[in-house]
C-alpha cells in the first residue's frame, strides 16, 4: 500500500478504511499507519477516511480510531465518513 501511495500523483484523493478493512479485515498496525501518514504528507494526498466499523476490529473504539486521531495530530487534511449503523453502540 505504501508503494502505491508513493506512486500516486501529488494531490490525489485516497480512500482508506480506519479499521476492519472491507473486504479483507486486515488493518495496518500503528507503525504502518505512521508510515502511511508519512507518505501522505510527502505526496500531499487528500485522505477520505471511512470509519464504518469502529469497535468491530479490536473491540475497542479508541484502538480502532487510531488512524483518525494520528492523522489529525499530524495535521493531515482529511475527509471523514462515519456510519453508526455498523458499530458497537
Amino acid at each position: 500500500m505504501v508503494e502505491d501511495l508513493g506512486a500516486a500523483e501529488e494531490g490525489s484523493v485516497v480512500l482508506l478504511h480506519a479499521c476492519a478493512h472491507n473486504p479483507t479485515g486486515v488493518d495496518p498496525t500503528k507503525d504502518q499507519w505512521r508510515k502511511i501518514a508519512e507518505v501522505i504528507k510527502e505526496k500531499n494526498l487528500l485522505v477520505f477516511l471511512d470509519a464504518a466499523y469502529l469497535g468491530f476490529a479490536s473491540g475497542d473504539y479508541e484502538n480502532d480510531a487510531y488512524a483518525i486521531r494520528y492523522f489529525i495530530e499530524q495535521d493531515i487534511t482529511l475527509l471523514l465518513a462515519v456510519s453508526f449503523a455498523k458499530n458497537m453502540v
